[in-house]
C-alpha cells in the first residue's frame, strides 16, 4: 500500500477517534458537572458552604473531573469511532488494502499515551494543588461568612442530623443582618426519645458575629423569647431577652480520602509505607494507566459485524469499566483498612484487566485478525 495513502488513512482514523473523544468527553464533563452543581446548591442551602463561592468551587471541579473522565471518554470514543467504521465496513476495507492491525495499535498508542500524559499530571500534580486551594478557600469563607452564607430567607433549615431548626424570613440588603428568626433546638435524651427537650427562639432581628479566642460563630438575636421544655409537658420556660447569643457550628463537607487528595505526590512516596498514603498514591497512578489498557481494550470491543449495531459493544464496554473502576475503589479500601499488602495494591485490578484484553484478542480477533496482524505497516 503506498505510504501516502496509508498516510491519509491514518489521519483520518485519527482524526474520527478525537472527534468522538471530544464528544464523549464533554457530555460526560457536562453531566457531572450538573451533577456536582446540584450538590454544591445543596450544601449551600443548608449552610455546608458559603454561596459566594460557589463559582470557584465549580471552576476547580473541571481540571479534577477531567482527571477522572478522560480515559472514560477516550475508552468510549474509540469503540463509538471504530464501532462506527467496523458497522460500515470501512475498517475491514483499510485492513484488506494494507491498514495492519498492528498499525492500527501502534496509531492508537500514540494518542492513548499522549492522554495518558495528560492525566498523569492532573492526577500527581494538579489535583493535589486544587484539592489544597479548596480547603484553603472554604476555611477563609468561613472565617468571613455572614448569615446570608449559611441560611436562606424564608426556608426552614434543618441541620444534618436533624437537631436544629431555623428559619429566616427576611435578610436585609447589606447581607448583614436578618429579621423575624426563629431557631429550634432539640436536646436529645438517650435514656428516653420522648423526653428530649426542645429550645425555641424567635426574635425580631439577628446578625452574626464571630468569638475572637475560639472563632466560633455565634448568632445575636435581639428583641425576642426563649421557650425550653419537653412537648406534652407543661413547664415550660419563658424568657423574654433583648440579646440572646446562639452557637453556631461548623459544618463539614470532607470525605475520608478528601483529607489525602490536598497532600502532595512527593510526601505520598515519602512516607509510601502507610497504608492510606500508599493507596492514595497507587490511586494517582492507577487513572493513568487505565488509559493505555483501556484504550488496548478498546480495539477488540469495536469489532461489530456488518450491518450490526453498535449499543451491544458499547454497553459490554461499559460494564467492564464499571467492574474495573469499582475493583479499583474496592483495592483502595482494603489497603487503607490493611487488608491488603502494599505490594499487591491495586496492580492485581490492572492485571486482571490486561488478562482479558489478551483473552479477547486471542478468541475474537484471533482468527478474523491473524491474516491482518501479519501484514507490513
Amino acid at each position: 500500500m503506498p505510504l501516502i495513502k496509508t498516510n491519509i488513512l491514518s489521519r483520518y482514523l485519527v482524526r474520527e477517534a478525537l472527534s468522538s473523544v471530544a464528544v464523549v468527553t464533554f457530555l460526560l464533563l457536562l453531566i457531572f458537572l450538573s451533577h456536582h452543581l446540584v450538590r454544591l446548591l445543596s450544601y449551600a442551602a443548608s449552610g455546608k458552604v458559603a454561596a459566594n463561592i460557589l463559582l470557584q468551587l465549580i471552576g476547580f471541579e473541571i481540571p479534577y473531573l477531567l482527571a477522572f473522565l478522560l480515559p472514560l471518554g477516550f475508552y468510549l470514543g474509540v469503540i463509538w469511532a471504530y464501532g462506527g467504521m467496523y458497522a460500515n465496513n470501512e475498517l475491514r476495507v483499510m485492513h484488506a488494502c494494507g491498514m495492519s492491525l498492528q498499525r492500527l495499535l501502534k496509531q492508537l498508542g500514540v494518542l492513548a499515551v499522549i492522554v495518558m500524559a495528560i492525566v498523569l499530571v492532573l492526577m500527581l500534580w494538579v489535583n493535589p494543588l486544587i484539592a489544597k486551594a479548596k480547603d484553603q478557600i472554604i476555611s477563609r469563607s468561613k472565617a468571613t461568612d455572614n448569615i446570608v452564607d449559611a441560611v436562606l430567607p424564608g426556608r426552614f433549615q434543618a441541620s444534618r442530623d436533624g437537631s436544629r431548626v431555623m428559619y429566616v424570613e427576611q435578610i436585609s440588603r447589606d447581607h448583614k443582618e436578618a429579621n423575624n428568626i426563629f431557631i429550634a433546638d432539640q436536646k436529645k435524651d438517650p435514656t428516653n426519645i420522648s423526653n428530649s427537650r426542645w429550645t425555641v427562639v424567635s426574635a425580631v432581628r439577628g446578625y452574626q458575629t464571630r468569638d475572637h479566642v475560639t472563632q466560633n460563630r455565634f448568632l445575636v438575636a435581639e428583641q425576642g423569647n426563649r421557650y425550653e421544655g419537653t412537648p406534652g409537658q407543661n413547664d415550660y420556660k419563658v424568657i423574654q431577652f433583648k440579646k440572646y447569643m446562639v452557637h453556631e457550628p461548623d459544618s463539614q463537607m470532607k470525605t475520608q480520602h478528601q483529607a489525602q487528595e490536598g497532600i502532595p505526590t512527593n510526601q505520598l512516596w515519602n512516607s509510601y509505607d502507610k497504608p492510606g498514603n500508599a493507596a492514595e498514591l497507587q490511586w494517582r497512578l492507577s487513572i493513568p494507566l487505565s488509559v493505555l489498557l483501556l484504550a488496548v481494550l478498546a480495539i477488540p470491543l469495536s469489532q461489530v459485524k456488518p450491518r450490526q449495531g453498535r449499543y451491544v459493544q458499547l454497553l459490554i464496554a461499559v460494564l467492564i469499566y464499571i467492574l474495573y473502576v469499582n475493583l479499583l475503589f474496592v483495592s483502595r479500601n482494603w489497603i487503607e483498612q490493611k487488608m491488603l499488602p502494599i505490594g499487591l495494591g491495586m496492580w492485581w485490578v490492572h492485571l486482571l484487566l490486561l488478562i482479558l484484553i489478551a483473552w479477547m484478542f486471542m478468541s475474537q480477533l484471533g482468527k478474523s485478525f491473524s491474516s491482518i496482524f501479519r501484514r507490513s505497516a
